[in-house]
Formats: structure tokens, C-alpha cells, sequence
């Protein structure tokens, strides 16, 4: 796994950019101190409302801190996934991770700029989802909900949410909805904060792959970002996504591996 390849600012930009309102629910607990930052959501199935982002393990007795987190989510009837980056210490978390049951998945953090010149496809039309429109809306959050396989709870939980953020007069959030030849194809969604934007979410049905869905997205989603002065994207993409990475306008930063471990009545 590649070290950061970003400056200090860069690297902070494209870490933090997955934190925002979108990812609490009312009953999310934040732990945001002494080198951690972690959610712990009761109420949730979905491992990624029970994540924990950044650790600090005490590296005199790293067993028994691991198994005390583990034990506090799993507790609880819920799963977890842990974040591990090139610098985590102990440097072998991730092995520790795997040996207690959990899978893996790498991740690229991404940072691009809107400046970035990509234009729509031919034949591909994307609209920023009107919060007033009930079409428009349930048109995103059923093609989001079927692209990333959510839990009921989970969908319930976005569809409240979600609009809650992309209503009133200054959102912080932003979803877009791609047709092809007229037929929903594709999404994404921003979130906007003070000096960047993060990209996420992004789905585009397989019949309609290869067809500029994706591209079409982007272009749209780096317009509204150069109108409102914000010049920085980030996002968090798997690692089959790095071939389109520096063809649409990012760069990794740093990759870094995802650890699930499922509470042991659920397979």
C-alpha cells in the first residue's frame, strides 16, 4: 500500500472529506477525541453508520483495546468497519483485523479540481434533483438504494435526510440524477463544505456503463463547483476505479484498506 502521496493540506482536505451531516443519524454517537473519530448508530445495520474513520490505539496492549472496540459495537448487535492507512499504528492492525474474522477492501483517496474541462455526453442529460420534485427524488433514492444494496433502515434513514440537506436556500448537499436517451442511468451526490466538495455515492447502472454516464456526472457536478467559487474535490473510490481517476480530472492521495467485521450472529 503507497504512502500519502499529497502535501499536508491535500492529505487533511481529502481525510476529512467523507465527514459530514449526511452519514448521523439522529441517534449516532461521535467520538471525536484523543486521535479518534468514530460513529457508533444504534439504530443502524448499515457498517458504514458504525465506522471508525481514525483510531489511536494504545500501543501498550493493542490486543485488548482491539477487542474492547470490537466487543462495544458487537455488543450492541451492530457491525463495524475500520479504517486502516499506510501510518496506522500498530503497522500490522490490519492483519490483527483479518485474524479476528473481518474482510477487506481497498480505497483511493482521491483530489481533483474543478477546473477541470470534461463536458456532458452526447445523449446524456443530469439534473440536480429538485427537493420539491417527489419524482425526481424517489427516482434518486431508489437507483442509489439498489446500486449500493442498502438495508431497509438505511434507506429509510437517507430518504428523510437527504432532503433535509438539499432544501432551503443554501445546501450543503447536492444529489444529481443522470438519464440516458431519457432513462435514469446514473447518480451521484456532493457535499459542499467550506473550501472543497466531496464526491460520493456515485452509481450508474450496468446497461448503461461505457456509455458517459460517469463522465457526464462529473462534468455536471465540477460546473455547479467552478459557480459557487469551490475549485477542490475530493472522493473515495474502490480500487477498480483508478483507471478513470486521473482520467477525469484527480490524483491519489493515499490508498488505504477498509476492514467489516459483522457482529457474530450475523454471517
Amino acid at each position: 500500500m503507497p504512502s500519502c502521496l499529497g502535501t499536508p493540506r491535500e492529505l487533511e482536505i481529502v481525510l476529512n472529506g467523507p465527514i459530514g451531516p449526511q452519514r448521523l443519524h439522529d441517534d449516532t454517537v461521535v467520538v471525536d477525541e484523543g486521535g479518534w473519530y468514530r460513529t457508533i448508530t444504534p439504530s443502524s445495520s448499515w457498517p458504514g453508520a458504525n465506522e471508525i474513520l481514525f483510531s489511536n490505539l494504545n500501543m501498550r496492549d493493542p490486543e485488548g483495546e482491539i477487542d474492547a472496540i470490537i466487543g462495544e459495537y458487537h455488543g450492541l448487535g451492530l457491525p463495524l468497519t475500520w479504517c486502516v492507512y499506510p501510518w496506522t499504528q500498530p503497522s500490522d492492525l490490519g492483519n490483527r483485523l483479518l485474524a479476528r474474522g473481518a474482510t477487506q477492501s481497498v480505497v483511493l483517496g482521491v483530489l481533483g479540481s474543478a477546473s477541470f474541462p470534461l463536458e456532458l455526453v452526447r445523449g446524456v442529460e443530469v439534473t440536480r434533483v429538485d427537493p420539491r420534485s417527489e419524482e425526481e427524488y424517489e427516482s434518486y433514492i431508489g437507483l442509489m438504494s439498489a446500486g449500493f444494496n442498502l438495508p431497509p433502515d438505511e434507506v429509510v434513514f437517507r430518504r428523510r435526510r437527504y432532503r433535509q440537506l438539499i432544501d432551503g436556500p443554501d445546501p450543503c448537499m447536492h444529489l444529481l440524477l443522470a438519464r440516458y436517451n431519457r432513462e435514469v442511468a446514473g447518480c451521484c451526490a456532493m457535499v459542499v463544505k467550506e473550501d472543497s466538495a466531496h464526491m460520493t455515492g456515485v452509481y450508474v447502472k450496468p446497461e448503461f456503463q461505457a456509455r458517459g454516464v460517469f463522465p457526464s456526472l462529473r462534468a455536471a457536478a465540477l460546473k455547479y463547483l467552478r459557480g459557487i467559487g469551490i475549485d477542490l474535490v475530493t472522493g473515495h473510490a474502490n480500487e477498480k476505479s483508478a483507471v478513470w481517476v486521473e482520467r477525469f480530472g484527480s490524483k491519489v492521495i493515499y490508498s488505504y484498506r477498509i476492514y467489516q467485521l459483522s457482529p457474530p450472529s450475523v454471517p
